[in-house]
């Protein structure tokens, strides 16, 4: 039982810590900063992606007095200015939504008495809209997509307990693997589109390659670890080619 415990809290651990170098490495991490004026902080976070409903609003931490900030929003090669606004403890600014899948680039200036900052300074970030998704789909999707990867860890820890559960854990990474794929893959996919009541999403619109490809591998992987083939070797693949494949969806 001790032995037990201690894989599964290594499991949460790794799992952890390769949800946390995903997040800070993808592509669509927001640019964020904080900086100083007469000694006080101003922050700030540049999203990549919105999936607000109806409108994209950026905030602008701070509580000195007299700063104002604009914000530039360039789309097919025209360049529109929104004003912040003052909020309490700082600035905020909106801008309408695009329909899904559309990307426009924007920044902010922020000026105080004769000085000037330009974020990001001589470019633009890039921000990509999305339908509004229901927060019971994202939650199922995210502990879905990571409950898989934990059995991922899990079933290559099961290594250092003789493989006494490791049929077990991967009949349950399969199942899970295709209710995400099947079922909430889809669902999120639908509303990620804008497409309820719009339009009806293709096949490769609704199904992520790179979660399919999980999938399969789970499936063959079982089938060769229930024959007892090469069961050490299968096991490694499959969780390496999960970490792999999962810094990519």
């Amino acid at each position: 039982m001790k032995n037990q415990i201690i894989l599964w809290l290594s499991s949460f651990v790794i799992v952890f810590l390769i949800g946390y170098v995903k997040n800070v490495t993808d592509k669509d991490y927001p640019v964020t900063g904080t900086f100083g004026i007469e000694g006080r902080k101003v922050s700030y976070k540049l999203d990549k992606i919105s999936f607000d409903k109806k409108a994209y609003t950026n905030i602008i931490i701070s509580d000195i007095s007299g700063i104002e900030a604009k914000l530039l929003l360039k789309h097919n090669d025209k360049i529109n200015e929104f004003i912040f606004e003052k909020i309490k403890g700082g600035l905020e600014c909106s801008i309408p939504n695009y329909k899904p899948g559309v990307t426009v680039y924007y920044k902010i200036i922020i000026s105080y008495k004769d000085q000037i900052f330009e974020i990001p300074k001589n470019d633009f970030v890039r921000l990509t809209f999305w339908g509004n998704i229901p927060f019971p789909a994202k939650l199922l999707y995210s502990i879905l997509l990571y409950a898989g990867l934990l059995l991922a860890i899990r079933s290559l820890l099961e290594i250092f307990n003789n493989n006494q559960n490791l049929k077990k854990i991967l009949i349950i990474g399969c199942s899970i693997f295709i209710i995400l794929n099947i079922i909430i893959n889809p669902l999120y996919n639908t509303y990620k589109l804008g497409a309820i009541n719009h339009f009806v999403p293709s096949f490769s619109q609704l199904f992520d390659p790179l979660l399919l490809s999980i999938l399969i591998i789970w499936i063959a992987g079982t089938t060769f670890i229930f024959n007892r083939i090469f069961v050490k070797t299968i096991t490694v693949a499959i969780a390496a080619l999960t970490v792999v494949l999962f810094f990519f969806i």
